[in-house]
């Protein structure tokens, strides 16, 4: 279990902090819903208006563990920086109806939205930026799940695109969790296989621009996940972008975090160009 969420709560775990940019605003562990995991923080630039977009961080964690805390000030502060507003939440784990993760970062959204005027940001320029299995849900959400139309685009970082794909599920099983996919879904493959196409995004495909990001190393989540959702939207011609680090694994930092400010860069210069900011 140790080796698993070591492995799945990905590379923010590793990232050293640094100082906030001088003179944002920070709200800690506010609450968006009922449930206990329903809280956000928020991080808003000192320069900002109506028109300032939002960068929504999904924490990885195979859908059972992890925390909004896993992603850095480091990377926080990449795209404070860079003019955007930023939020990192928490959502319920694992309870068997993937349905729930969908309608927490729906509310989260929409919480956000409600603030809106008095953060002095924009109610509908949301870029959803997820790692792992937050990469996951950030793209289902993204393209099946945005009842509010409001997202611009999708980051997707070492992100699940095919539960029902027979290589992860082998993948998983050599780490001992593969009965995450049971807890996420309430269900296995064989007992009830539409499930598993419904929580995939690689059968739930909409028009939002989405960036894939993985490691040609990746003994967890198959590079090939992303690949393969990448090139049928590419078919479909839907904006879409990916890079492979052919010398990292599930860490995309690769050794040594030699790929950690081309990850950076890319990341923003793929909102700068797609996010309405």
């Amino acid at each position: 279990m140790r080796s698993f969420i070591v492995k799945f709560c990905f590379l923010m775990l590793i990232l050293n902090s640094c100082k906030k940019p001088d003179n944002s605003i920070v709200f800690k562990d506010l609450n968006y819903g009922t449930d206990t995991r329903n809280i956000i923080d928020i991080y808003l630039p000192q320069q900002r208006d109506t028109s300032t977009a939002m960068v929504l961080l999904i924490h990885g964690g195979g859908w059972v563990a992890g925390d909004k805390a896993n992603w850095s000030q480091e990377i926080i502060d990449e795209f404070l920086n860079s003019g955007y507003a930023v939020s990192s939440m928490n959502y319920r784990y694992a309870n068997g109806d993937f349905h729930n993760q969908m309608n927490d970062i729906d509310n989260a959204v929409e919480f956000m939205q409600s603030k809106s005027d008095g953060w002095k940001i924009s109610n509908n320029k949301f870029n959803l930026i997820g790692g792992s299995a937050g990469g996951h849900l950030a793209l289902l959400y993204s393209h099946a799940y945005d009842s509010l139309d409001v997202v611009k685009s999708v980051v997707s970082i070492v992100g699940p695109t095919d539960m029902g794909d027979s290589l992860f599920y082998h993948y998983a099983s050599n780490y001992g969790i593969s009965w995450v996919f049971e807890a996420f879904l309430g269900n296995t493959q064989q007992t009830n296989p539409q499930v598993y196409q419904d929580a995939s995004p690689l059968y739930n495909y909409s028009n939002v621009p989405t960036f894939f990001i993985c490691g040609g190393l990746d003994d967890l989540v198959p590079p090939q996940q992303s690949i393969c959702m990448f090139d049928t939207l590419t078919v479909h011609g839907i904006i879409t972008d990916t890079t492979v680090f052919n010398n990292a694994g599930h860490d995309v930092f690769g050794p040594n975090g030699v790929n950690k400010h081309q990850v950076y860069d890319e990341i923003k210069l793929w909102l700068n160009t797609y996010s309405g900011n």
